[in-house]
């Protein structure tokens, strides 16, 4: 593995990413979240370009590359970056947006709210977010939500830079 480009490459990833909610989480004023996920997994998979430009980087040093050099390579890269996404998701989530939790938990009630469901289902409803949220803020399942955010999209953009950048 090489450790400095994963490192480097990662680092950049993960620093994307983090920059990006400052700009994504606390702007507009769209109270029921609709469309925050896609536009947050479209900027994680831009920032996770940096997998493919890292294990680019190696192939071109080497001038070849394996399969499982260019995946070693890239899950590598994909781990810093994950581990800076939670990081920092750890630090941000309490110093800059506070009330994130409740402005979520807020439009999750409201659109159960609108549903059309029975009321005893609503209620049930309402009350499982309660508890979700609730064990959410406790700071190893909020570490463990947010790894599994980033980690599966960085394994899959991982399996497509190897296979893409295999050369003999």
């Amino acid at each position: 593995m090489k450790k400095k480009t994963v490192v480097k490459y990662g680092l950049i990833s993960g620093a994307l990413i983090v920059s990006s909610w400052f700009i994504t989480i606390g702007s507009g004023d769209n109270p029921d979240f609709s469309g925050r996920e896609i536009v947050g997994y479209a900027i994680m998979l831009a920032a996770l370009s940096a997998v493919f430009m890292g294990v680019k980087s190696i192939r071109d040093e080497k001038g070849s590359l394996t399969f499982k050099e260019g995946f070693v390579n890239g899950l590598g890269i994909t781990l810093v970056a994950s581990i800076i996404y939670v990081v920092g998701w750890m630090i941000y989530f309490p110093s800059f947006a506070p009330d994130f939790v409740d402005k979520y938990q807020a439009s999750q009630i409201e659109l159960v709210e609108k549903s059309d469901v029975p009321t005893a289902e609503k209620e049930k409803q309402i009350e499982d977010i309660k508890d979700w949220i609730e064990t959410y803020q406790q700071p190893h399942v909020m570490a463990a939500i947010t790894f599994t955010e980033i980690f599966p999209v960085g394994l899959i953009v991982t399996l497509i830079s190897a296979l893409i950048l295999k050369r003999k």
